[in-house]
């Protein structure tokens, strides 16, 4: 037997052992003005539909805003809402009118909303909305800290608060906190033209857990990152100093008993239907639900309705299309045009298609309760999912919930998230009419056998995917974040001992040190060519190169050409060129290869979009060498040059995915290198030289050095110069640093010679 809810809400706490502290910008409660007064109207809409399941009636706490506003009746309004806290655990925040306005109609819904949707063109933007947006989460922040308890779980939602995490995580530096992003993510394409978005990137980083419906909304947002803020990540985890933020892919479900239950023993859903299944007698219903909005398809769905009745009139009177419309967000302009233009196809389609016996489309403008809503699912042959870009789409799944005979048919959008996760539903291209209306056609015919197959298929799916499994998993990841935060830190390197490390230096007998050069033994230069070694620095690692214990290695980025020119007279010293591809050992006079006879031809490909990168931002350059090209930036506008760099990589990621090639990030540069030439894979070589060591050092100051740290054993003193994520045990300020510490070694190596 079906648990009911209430005690699905118990087992989901009970669970992670947590109270639980939801906020969204809507409480599922709303406050009407009548002429009697104020009344409370439950909420639609999908986050509603989702979350009150979970948190009715205890457990925790809801924080959003109520609705309603102005000065007229307040007593009665203050109590009103003194009640929702005493009975239904929600909590109502004061936004003023023009924060209300200014963050929800403003830059929630004409900035955010559009590119969210892929519909930049619709994108609408001042700075007094923005003001707004900041305002209502700070207002939000207030509100969430003032119910904070410790221990407590913060479960944020969408993007109306992309800012609150990181508001949050500055008042509550050790809360557990957790965002779900109800849309999708756009492409990184897209998500660029966002005023403000680095700091919507930043506030979504305070949280502990980032989730979206799919992977692939995922994946935009980690591109995101890396072409916006120039931060690596990987699948499941971004590093934001010392503190992982863990990513996750959870698509949200439904409550499917509410739905079934009422067609089980609900006589008002039952009259209802009835009643229609004797209206629509002998024609198959198509239903369609959605809110009034541009990125529900309801414009292409009309048209490519139209089109079907047009291209197979044996439909004619056959079929009857209802198509539900919630009004939506009807202060703003773009959403009143809409309106308007619907109203106008239904009028001209019924007009020019229908006849005396035959409305061809039946459109219900209003909310539309629950129990008709079932109904309407229980009676249509075909569910029409038409969604232009949706995050996830749960009348889909509502949909499906109905069917549990399976006497139906799913046609789904492939932008919806929906999509990810029904692939036994018929998937359509929305904006491609005719053969969306062909697979309407195709759906109306499915024989049996077909139908049944899919929809129970689907129905057992949804069935088993629903709204708790949803909840508990995500706040089940939550609680493994937090857990992760604490083992992160603890396994960030430490501040670098200079005395602590130069005894241990002095008590070894057999000593490797593998240097980097850029960043690490000299400072970064505008141009390669002025990077050659001071006098200071060539004595230095002469010293520590004759020492008979001493194996030394210099590993960098640079050509063999110029290591050569620079370092070939220093005697017993490694010199390793381009991260591995190339190197030279003290007992052999020539270079060797970490792979013989390797292909160059791609080169031909690459320059020129390097090239175009050159032209596009003066002071930067290429660099050619014998495995790899690399764009330098450092003389180029800092700002526009690291964003060029995040559109290259992003670039150059996609179109080298199939090969051996990557392009890496650097300091103040980007390079393209077989995947195989690194510093880690010519370690091997280097330690057979010097079997067991007892003192393994290594530094290094980027992305290539991590390769090397991330192959030496626990034991070995790694280190990191500069700030930033790295696999090394240890870190130093900068090169100069790094510099004194060497000197330590030299000066203790000179000591022991002479007592």
């Amino acid at each position: 037997m079906a648990l009911h809810p209430l005690s699905r809400l118990s087992a989901v706490q009970s669970s992670v052992g947590a109270r639980v502290i939801v906020v969204s910008n809507r409480l599922p409660l709303t406050l009407r003005k009548t002429e009697d007064g104020w009344s409370t109207e439950r909420s639609s809409g999908g986050l509603a539909s989702a979350m009150n399941p979970l948190l009715r009636k205890g457990g925790g706490d809801w924080i959003g805003w109520p609705g309603g506003g102005g000065e007229d009746d307040v007593q009665g309004r203050m109590a009103i809402l003194a009640q929702w806290a005493e009975d239904e655990r929600c909590f109502a925040v004061d936004l003023p009118e023009k924060v209300a306005t200014g963050f929800y109609e403003g830059y929630a819904n004409q900035t955010l909303w559009p590119v969210f949707h892929n519909f930049p063109s619709q994108l609408k933007f001042d700075a007094k909305s923005w003001e707004a947006y900041i305002e209502a989460n700070r207002i939000f922040c207030e509100a969430v800290v003032n119910r904070y308890g410790p221990n407590d779980l913060i479960w944020v939602h969408d993007y109306h608060l992309m800012l609150l995490p990181q508001m949050l995580r500055d008042r509550l530096p050790d809360a557990a906190i957790g965002f779900f992003l109800h849309i999708p993510f756009p492409s990184s394409e897209i998500f660029p033209v966002l005023p403000r978005r680095e700091e919507l990137l930043e506030g979504l980083l305070g949280a502990d857990l980032l989730a979206f419906q799919t992977h692939g909304h995922l994946q935009q947002f980690r591109a995101a990152l890396l072409r916006v803020l120039g931060m690596e990540s990987k699948i499941q985890q971004v590093a934001v100093g010392s503190r992982p933020v863990r990513l996750e892919a959870l698509p949200i479900g439904i409550a499917p008993e509410e739905y079934t239950d009422l067609l089980k023993s609900d006589k008002t859903t039952a009259d209802q239907y009835a009643e229609w299944v004797a209206r629509y007698s002998g024609r198959k219903v198509v239903l369609a639900v959605d809110r009034l909005d541009y990125t529900k398809g309801v414009i292409e769905r009309l048209r490519a309705y139209a089109h079907l009745l047009r291209s197979s009139p044996e439909l004619k009177e056959k079929v009857v299309l209802i198509q539900i419309a919630v009004p939506s967000r009807e202060g703003i302009d773009t959403y009143q045009e809409l309106r308007t233009e619907v109203n106008r196809l239904v009028g001209e389609m019924n007009g020019k298609l229908g006849t005396p016996e035959w409305t061809p489309l039946v459109y219900i403008n209003r909310s539309i309760e629950r129990t008709e809503l079932v109904g309407l699912y229980k009676l249509a042959d075909v569910c029409w999912v038409g969604s232009l870009r949706d995050g996830m789409n749960l009348v889909a799944k509502e949909y499906v919930a109905c069917k549990p005979e399976g006497d139906g048919v799913l046609v789904l959008s492939e932008f919806a998230g929906a999509a990810a996760e029904m692939g036994e539903a018929l998937l359509i291209n929305p904006f491609d009419e005719e053969r969306t209306a062909a697979t309407i056609e195709r759906a109306l015919a499915l024989d049996d056998q077909e139908r049944r197959q899919r929809m129970q298929t689907l129905h057992h799916r949804v069935l088993r995917n629903n709204v708790f499994r949803w909840g508990e998993r995500f706040l089940g990841a939550l609680q493994e974040a937090v857990s992760e935060r604490g083992r992160y830190i603890d396994t960030q390197p430490q501040r670098l001992r200079p005395t602590e490390i130069r005894d241990a230096y002095a008590r070894a007998k057999r000593r490797v040190l593998i240097l980097d050069y850029d960043g690490t033994l000299v400072p970064f230069a505008k141009r390669p060519q002025q990077a050659a070694p001071p006098t200071r620095i060539l004595d230095l690692l002469n010293a520590l190169a004759s020492e008979p214990q001493n194996c030394v290695a210099l590993m960098s980025g640079r050509s063999a050409e110029n290591l050569d020119r620079w370092f070939g007279m220093i005697r017993g010293m490694w010199i390793v060129a381009e991260h591995g591809a190339e190197f030279k050992s003290p007992s052999a006079p020539a270079w060797e290869y970490l792979r013989p006879q390797v292909p160059t031809e791609w080169k031909s490909t690459v320059m020129p979009i390097l090239e175009h990168f050159v032209d596009r931002i003066p002071g930067s350059f290429v660099e050619e060498k014998k495995y790899g090209l690399v764009w330098h930036y450092r003389m180029a506008d800092p700002e526009f040059g690291e964003w060029l760099a995040n559109e290259l990589v992003s670039m150059l990621e996609a179109m080298l995915a199939e090969t051996e090639l990557r392009a890496f990030r650097g300091e103040k540069i980007v390079e393209v290198k077989p995947v195989w030439a690194n510093k880690g894979e010519v370690l091997e070589r280097l330690l057979a030289s010097r079997s067991d060591p007892d003192f393994l050092f290594a530094a290094g100051d980027d992305r290539t050095d991590e390769d090397l740290f991330e192959r030496l054993q626990s034991g070995a003193w790694t280190v990191h110069i500069g700030p930033g994520p790295t696999r090394a045990s240890y870190v130093v300020a900068n090169f100069e640093a790094l510099r004194r510490v060497l000197e330590l070694f030299a000066e203790s190596g000179n000591l022991s010679k002479t007592s």
